[in-house]
């Protein structure tokens, strides 16, 4: 093909961008050598040290370079690149072009990789002895994280995916037909702008909340990288010191980017809620509960030298989990189960590529023998070419299955043995009961959220057959999902997940309210329990009262069996959360005398309760209020629709809500960054003051209208003390969203879409502009169209009554030819009310009729379906949030504090 010099294209950028990323792959290949020798060598001041360090800093300049590149494409509508015109266009706002710079697969791992960069000049400055080996490993993650942007083909395996690709390049748009018009970003219009920024990301919160949660996923890497240093160097006791501050500020950056989503989905997504398992969620909440684990048995190893192997354990699986959890959202094995996952981009084989080297790097540094390493190894190498020849699941579940035989060897032959078992009544035994329950509860959140991983196991012909033929012998009905592998939570996702979440939420509670009191080593149980004897009956007798309001008192024998099952585990945990809040303020005033530097621990934990139960509350107490109360089934006009849930509100109209008497009072058009928004007012009244005609507020759910992506329902919400009143979009009709359309434009003989009712005598059909009723079906009397015996007329009487409750009598007519099976039908239309009826088809066999209705576009309704929800109690949970963050922070600071201050500890001496 002869060359062609393409108009407006400016490769330059692209060139830099890769150039950059090439840089930042080869820099962080030549720093894990450099620090390899200069750990080797015991090097720590000669010349490995200025070698790593120059290497490493021309690493974050290459990094800072593709960040900067790619955002500056973004800023100057580089269209001819494949990420700058998939993810933004001309009139986003400078917050929204930042979301726009991680919305996509590459951009989210650039932001990692970033994180890691910065991290990383910081243990370079504060890292003393550690500072070789840890810089090491966090540059073999960095060597990962580069290669996922190099967007190499080598043959057909393609490694990574650039943000620096031509779109003219991109695979599936070589060699169509535009791809060789010199100027098609000028004589194309698709080119001249981009597609824009996901609707449900045009929100501020998409600004802060995937930098802070991909810098807790960075944050998780530096306790990796030190338990791997630790492994390596054989100093397997000394790494936990400086390791444990930063797995506390990763348990501080990560949970604030967790809740940062939960509001975000609060704000934007019309699922109802904060928080709905969704596996995406479910993937970065899994490594926060392990982190929290392993910066607790620091803890414990702190003060006892005890719990060696478990902290290795959970502080490395921390990081696996963070590198499993991306595996499911970009590989594109949750893209059918969740909002947030991406679809497949290639990256597939990528990361479980990544995973699996991780995954044996760990293991076999935790082995501590080169026996166990060399076998482990073995075996590694078979899976990985089991996994080169397509056997994908296989290759993994050999590695997995082998790994925890390995591991469970290791920790019996590699790791010293406590020398006597914790006391009973020791702080340290409830701590780690502590972890060990938060490893469990992760674990369940874990396995279910890795179905679809775990059904393509499943598959495995061995593991089906077996499966199969245990199913045959036993009909045990549990089996149905393994052996036709579609394992599954229950539909009901937030209630499964609730049922098993909210004991294991009452044991950590509960831990949390009396392990501060329980001393080291020891403690007499009898002076625990005074101490804790007021705390304890007052969180008791407030429970019992709240309890009595909130669930008991409230008709709770009248409630659905899985309403009961969950308002009697929510009235457990009510008074865990409260005892855990009484217990740690009262720890707080005996120890610390009520000075906040001091109690950060029982700030975060009085945070984290109240956080608790400010969640439960609001979701077992949700109380939808928008029961529909208009006479028109608003089944009839969507399928998803439910009269229990979604009101049907026609402009004007005022209808009973709850507490309220609400109206549909206006629909606007807004424009914002160039995106039309069509907003529905709904006015609040209260009910004993609606003749006043005092308005109390407004909520305005809106519709975000994309073409391109499609338009995206957001909810709007009255935010008061002690309730949010939280309302969104179920469905309008199409007209509603077009602005071109009008009563003066549409045609007066023009009918909208005919929607069916299916109905016998005495049934009602709801429709646009009133409520009809079948009265009756008889013959058709003698008349032209009957004249012939072969022709059979079947006449359906009706009684429509319009919005003025005036009546009016409507028929229509069904003809059919016995001999050649035509037939012909006589509307019926009512000119008031604009309504067409077409009686199609006869149901002998049910005594039913078929009739479609239908009304005239300029009389059409204007009408929305909305669901409106109030959430109790939920500002307990956002100033929970902030309690816990702060608390944190307090903690930090001071364990640096300590650190700084403090005598070298003694700790057991290390082997090799």
């Amino acid at each position: 093909m002869e060359n062609i010099e393409y108009i407006g294209e400016q490769p330059l950028w692209g060139q830099i961008g890769h150039l950059s990323v090439l840089i930042a792959f080869v820099t962080a290949l030549f720093g894990v050598v450099a620090s390899y020798l200069r750990t080797k060598s015991d090097d720590l001041d000669g010349k490995w040290k200025n070698t790593s360090r120059l290497l490493y800093g021309a690493h974050v300049i290459a990094v800072i370079s593709i960040f900067m590149t790619l955002l500056l494409m973004l800023i100057n509508h580089r269209f001819e690149y494949q990420y700058v015109w998939q993810h933004s266009k001309r009139d986003l706002n400078m917050n929204y072009i930042l979301a726009a710079l991680w919305e996509g697969q590459e951009g989210s791992t650039l932001l990692w990789l970033f994180w890691h960069a910065i991290l990383g000049l910081f243990i370079i400055r504060r890292g003393g002895e550690w500072e070789a080996p840890v810089i090491g490993f966090v540059s073999l993650v960095q060597v990962f994280l580069s290669l996922m942007l190099i967007g190499w083909y080598i043959g057909e395996t393609h490694i990574g995916s650039s943000p620096f690709t031509l779109i003219r390049l991109r695979e599936e748009n070589i060699g169509l037909p535009w791809t060789n018009i010199p100027d098609y970003l000028q004589k194309i219009p698709m080119f001249q702008d981009g597609r824009g920024l996901n609707p449900l990301l045009q929100n501020y919160w998409m600004t802060i909340h995937p930098p802070t949660l991909f810098c807790g996923f960075a944050l998780v890497t530096i306790p990796f990288a030190y338990a791997l240093a630790g492994l390596w160097t054989g100093k397997i006791y000394s790494w936990q010191k400086p390791a444990l501050v930063w797995a506390f500020i990763g348990v501080v950056v990560l949970g604030t980017g967790i809740l940062m989503g939960g509001a975000w989905a609060y704000e934007s997504l019309s699922f109802g809620g904060f928080w709905a398992w969704d596996p995406v969620e479910n993937a970065s909440l899994v490594p926060w509960m392990l982190l929290v684990g392993a910066a607790h048995v620091m803890l414990i190893y702190k003060i006892k030298g005890q719990s060696l192997f478990t902290t290795f354990l959970l502080t490395i699986g921390s990081f696996l989990l963070i590198v499993y959890s991306t595996f499911l959202t970009k590989s594109g094995i949750l893209s059918e189960t969740s909002v947030h996952a991406f679809t497949e981009d290639g990256l597939n084989e990528e990361l479980t590529a990544y995973m699996g080297f991780f995954l044996w790097l760990s293991v076999v540094l935790m082995t501590r023998n080169k026996i166990s390493a060399i076998i482990y190894t073995a075996v590694s190498v078979f899976s990985l070419v089991l996994f080169l020849n397509g056997s994908h699941a296989v290759s993994m579940l050999i590695l997995l299955i082998f790994s925890i035989g390995t591991l469970i060897v290791a920790q019996r032959r590699s790791f010293p043995r406590m020398d006597k078992e914790e006391e009973l009544w020791s702080r340290e035994f409830w701590m780690f009961i502590g972890a060990l329950v938060l490893v469990v509860a992760a674990f369940q959140i874990a396995f279910w959220t890795s179905a679809p991983v775990i059904n393509k196991f499943l598959a495995i012909d061995g593991i089906h057959n077996t499966l199969q033929s245990i199913y045959d012998s036993t009909q045990w009905s549990w089996m149905e999902g393994l052996v036709n592998h579609k394992l599954a939570p229950d539909k009901n996702v937030i209630y499964f997940y609730n049922s098993w979440q909210i004991p294991f939420a009452v044991l950590i509670c509960l831990l949390i309210a009396v392990t501060q009191f329980l001393k080291y080593k020891n403690s007499n149980i009898k002076e625990v329990m005074k101490q804790l004897r007021w705390p304890f009956l007052i969180s008791l007798g407030i429970s019992i009262a709240l309890g009595y309001l909130l669930y008991f008192g409230a008709g709770y024998g009248h409630q659905p069996e899985l309403k009961r099952n969950i308002w009697a585990l929510s009235s457990v945990l009510v008074f865990a959360t409260i005892f855990a809040i009484a217990g740690n303020a009262a720890y707080w005033k005996k120890v610390f005398k009520g000075k906040i530097t001091k109690a950060g621990a029982s700030i975060a934990h009085i945070g984290f309760a109240m956080l608790l139960l400010g969640a439960v509350i609001s979701t077992s107490k949700k109380n939808t209020i928008s029961v529909n109360t208009s006479g028109m089934d608003v089944r009839s006009i969507s399928e998803e629709g439910s009269n229990e849930e979604n009101i049907y509100l026609r402009k004007g109209d005022t209808l009973p809500m709850g507490d309220y008497m609400v109206t549909y009072s206006s629909r606007l058009w807004e424009v914002r960054n160039g995106t039309d928004y069509v907003l529905f007012n709904v006015d609040f009244h209260k009910r004993n003051q609606m003749d006043a005609g005092e308005k109390v507020f407004t909520l305005s759910p809106f519709i975000q209208l994309n073409p391109m992506m499609g338009n995206a329902a957001e909810p709007d919400t009255r935010h008061e003390l002690f309730k949010d009143v939280y309302s969104y979009v179920k469905f309008v009709p199409m007209s509603s969203l077009d602005k071109s359309a009008s009563k003066e434009t549409a045609s007066k003989e023009e009918y909208d879409q005919p929607r069916n009712f299916t109905v016998a005598q005495g049934d009602t059909i709801f429709a646009d502009n009133g409520i009809i009723i079948l009265d009756s079906i008889t013959r058709m009397g003698n008349s032209a169209l009957t004249a012939d015996t072969n022709v059979i007329g079947i006449t359906a009487h009706f009684t429509i009554t319009d919005r003025t409750m005036s009546q009016r009598y409507m028929t229509a007519s069904y003809v059919a030819n016995k001999v050649t099976g035509s037939t012909s039908q006589i509307e019926a239309i009512d000119e008031k009310s604009g309504t067409k009826l077409i009686f199609w088809k006869v149901n002998p066999q049910n005594g039913k009729i078929d009739v479609y209705a239908s009304t005239k576009k300029d009389m059409k309704p204007d009408y929305v379906v909305i669901e409106v929800s109030e959430f109790p109690a939920i500002n307990v949970l956002w100033l929970g949030c902030f309690v816990m963050i702060i608390g944190t922070v307090i903690a930090i600071r001071e364990r640096i504090r300590k650190n700084k201050v403090s005598e070298e500890e003694n700790t057991p001496a290390e082997t090799a």
